[in-house]
């Protein structure tokens, strides 16, 4: 008896391993869908229209600009993400005509959420900082979210210096004020003259969790920033850290100490040409009333 169980037993068994082949061949066969990552559709399908140069024209609206729906797949390739799916960030796309089923949200999508998937760490990180929050609150669009910074079909490296020569003007998108102060700076001078290496605005102010300079958390609070200059300067202290940045002196309300120092010296320099032309213009007229520049005088 114990013999008969064993052998329908094993029946049993095989007949379960051969459906279980047969169910994954078939879904190994079936079409491919945009739901899942693993059988999204190839790439060849969507540059199949994207990539075509006569697209180059072809726009669609997007809040109330023109966008360009080509994609140039050999830069897209080479970038950061090249080896992705479109369909990785364009969630639910498939090939073909795209519905408004498919279409609807699809730039906060490409461009906000889908980061969230592959990146989870670095997204709860920007949903806590100071971009995060208007994003996720206020900013009806007006706060960057990741493809602002990073792009979108031409992702560079973050650790490449093409990407860190680029940080301030990323910045300066919105914060333009702030990148003339830069400029002003020994930072931003020795950057404008080619020291990648200087700091830059995420090196002070951090990356993906930035701060307001009044939160205890942020890399330049009081609490934090002599550890923040120190990361370039060992051995920063408080009265280092004091150094005044992003100060315009032409503006009282910057800083009126910073503004009172500027107005004086732009009145002392006014003083000392002012003598120095009077005093050169009246002793060139006294050296020609008195004829010393006459070259019989020195004959």
């Amino acid at each position: 008896m114990t013999r008969h169980r064993a052998v329908a037993l094993a029946v049993l068994l095989t007949a379960a391993a051969l459906l279980g082949a047969a169910a994954a061949a078939a879904a190994s066969t079936a079409p491919p869908t945009a739901q899942s990552a693993l059988n999204a559709p190839s790439n060849d399908d969507c540059f199949r229209c994207h990539g075509q140069r006569d697209t180059l024209k072809r726009t669609i609206d997007v809040d109330g600009r023109q966008k360009s729906i080509f994609v140039d797949r050999a830069v897209y390739d080479a970038s950061r993400h090249g080896k992705l799916a479109c369909t990785s960030c364009h969630l639910g796309f498939k090939p073909g005509p795209h519905g408004a089923d498919q279409t609807q949200a699809w730039l906060v999508t490409a461009k906000l959420t889908a980061c969230e998937n592959c990146h989870a760490d670095v997204f709860d990180m920007y949903r806590g900082s100071f971009h995060g929050n208007l994003v996720f609150g206020k900013s009806s669009g007006a706060a960057p979210v990741c493809a602002d910074c990073h792009v979108a079909h031409n992702i560079t490296p973050p650790e490449s210096p093409a990407f860190r020569a680029s940080i301030d003007s990323l910045c300066a998108r919105c914060h333009a004020e702030q990148l003339k102060t830069y400029l002003d700076s020994y930072h931003g001078k020795a950057f404008y003259l080619g020291d990648v290496k200087t700091a830059v605005c995420t090196d002070c102010h951090g990356g993906h969790k930035i701060l307001a300079p009044t939160n205890p958390e942020s890399k330049v609070s009081k609490q934090n920033l002599v550890a923040t200059c120190a990361q370039c300067h060992p051995g920063a202290n408080e009265n280092f850290a004091g150094f005044m940045v992003h100060v315009d002196p032409r503006s009282p309300s910057s800083s009126f100490a910073v503004w009172t120092f500027y107005a004086l010296y732009i009145v002392l320099i006014a003083v000392v040409f002012t003598f120095g032309f009077v005093h050169t213009t009246l002793y060139i007229y006294r050296g020609i009333k008195d004829g010393l520049y006459r070259r019989s005088r020195h004959g």
